[in-house]
């Protein structure tokens, strides 16, 4: 991953986790008008991220041929494995 791809999936990545914390600490902020708004930017956000991570994972290399499939497979059905697959291959060089 590049220094820029990094940022943006730091930058999703707390946004995601920022926005669930408010929502559970903060009961007013689940009404339409404040919550459409900033889960329309999580959605573009969240997209952006899976699109970092899968070009990552299909442009790496790995010792056995099916890791590639299963990190995409997982990320693309549970999506916090992110939360995992980041620091463990995502944030280190090739």
């Amino acid at each position: 991953m590049s220094l820029n791809e990094k940022l943006f999936s730091m930058v999703a990545v707390c946004y995601i986790v920022g926005l669930a914390a408010t929502l559970i600490l903060y009961p007013v902020s689940r009404s339409l008008a404040i919550l459409l708004p900033f889960s329309l930017l999580g959605i573009t956000l969240n997209a952006g991220l899976l699109f970092v991570v899968f070009k990552d994972i299909f442009s790496r290399t790995f010792k056995k041929a099916y890791t590639r499939y299963l990190w995409a497979f997982l990320i693309f059905f549970f999506i916090p494995t992110v939360l995992v697959y980041l620091p463990k291959y995502g944030f280190k060089k090739k």
